[in-house]
């Protein structure tokens, strides 16, 4: 939005995946209850779906950042000496790493309380 009314750029839709991902991985790795992914044995129990959707959660987290970072590196290189000609893809980025951070600590902070 900031790009369109400030320098009349149109931002592709597929920026907005990155985010999205992020936004799934904080939800999920917020979600679940940690306590239970202290079990020893990789059984076929509940230990072994937790440890899945955690696995699934930081798929995802580090897919957004990757994808993020895809974008500002191909914004970068396609950008013109107009302004704004790369802000989509800074914005992205630094969208994708303060989830990633506030995921993270949020986590931390959960932790501690449990």
């Amino acid at each position: 939005v900031g790009a369109y009314t400030e320098f009349g750029l149109a931002v592709n839709g597929a920026y907005w995946i990155p985010g999205m991902l992020q936004m799934l991985s904080l939800l999920m790795v917020n979600a679940i209850n940690w306590s239970l992914l202290t079990d020893d044995a990789f059984d076929e129990g509940i230990s072994a779906r937790v440890k899945l959707f955690v696995f699934v959660a930081f798929v995802f987290a580090f897919s957004g950042l990757f994808g993020a970072l895809w974008i500002l590196v191909s914004e970068l290189n396609g950008a013109s000496d107009s302004p704004g000609g790369g802000d989509a893809g800074l914005k992205c980025l630094l969208q994708n790493l303060f989830l990633f951070a506030g995921s993270l600590l949020f986590r931390i902070g959960r932790t501690k309380e449990e």
